[in-house]
């Protein structure tokens, strides 16, 4: 494999196909919580189960690639691609009866989270995550949403626990529909706390995300300048070949005239 083939695969690997599989993760997860139609649900497993095709491939590619099989085989973070690689959900609905519980197609489709998880850990990714440091306001945001959720439980009487769940998420969220509002005092307390975290939350996000645009622009015009410099030094060098031979070529017409003087003057 040559330099131009090596570099189009590192650009699938570290930027293409990690977010192809967080894109499947999403539509598997949406089809999960929301009710689907049969024909977007056809499209989301006929999309799944090309993904795994390709997870497939590439691991039987790695494999044959590997210098040892068997490190390559117990290797943990391989054996754990290969799982969630493997369409599960797919397979039981060809070979099991048409009965078998759908609750447990739905759980083996969260095995999918198995290949965020493995490729956040690569390229661009990983970079995000590494510079934005995304996972612990991801954590954070969590956190604030169950302890919330649990809060105006404990404390409020107006709603269920799902509708307080809906309520922390649009609420955090800076949104605001409206549609369920607080009645209570603590209640509202709750809620003026839950706003202002919110705002603070969003805006280290946008933040983040500003940050690292901006550093990623800083370093592709630092590339670019390094890039500028490469090619000026090159030019300079053959330049410098190029004097260096014209100096040559006058010092060889230099000796040539002077012995022509000396045979003019013997004559």
């Amino acid at each position: 494999m040559n330099e131009s083939s090596n570099g189009k695969w590192q650009l699938w690997y570290d930027k293409i196909l990690p977010y192809i599989i967080i894109f499947d993760f999403i539509l598997i997860t949406v089809s999960l919580i929301l009710n689907v139609s049969e024909p977007t649900m056809a499209h989301i497993e006929n999309f799944d189960l090309l993904v795994c095709i390709i997870l497939l491939g590439e691991f039987f590619y790695g494999l044959a690639k590997a210098p040892s099989k068997k490190k390559f085989l117990l290797d943990r973070d391989n054996l754990l691609l290969l799982i969630a690689s493997i369409p599960f959900d797919f397979i039981i609905e060809l070979f099991i009866p048409i009965n078998f519980p759908g609750s447990i197609l739905g759980y083996l489709r969260l095995l999918r989270l198995i290949r965020v998880i493995s490729f956040a850990q690569m390229g661009s990714v990983e970079d995000f995550f590494k510079k934005t440091e995304f996972h612990k306001i991801i954590i954070a945001i969590a956190i604030i949403i169950l302890t919330f959720t649990a809060l105006f439980y404990v404390f409020g009487t107006s709603y269920n626990p799902f509708d307080y769940f809906y309520f922390v998420i649009v609420t955090l969220t800076t949104v605001g529909y409206g549609d369920i509002t607080p009645q209570t005092y603590n209640e509202k307390i709750l809620t003026m706390i839950l706003i202002l975290i919110g705002i603070v939350i969003f805006s280290t996000i946008t933040a983040a995300i500003s940050s690292y645009l901006t550093d990623n622009m800083i370093e592709n015009e630092d590339d670019g300048i390094e890039e500028v410099k490469k090619r000026m030094d090159e030019e300079s060098e053959n330049i410098k070949s190029e004097l260096d031979a014209i100096r040559k070529e006058n010092q060889q017409l230099h000796d040539e005239i002077s012995e022509l003087k000396e045979l003019i003057k013997n004559k």
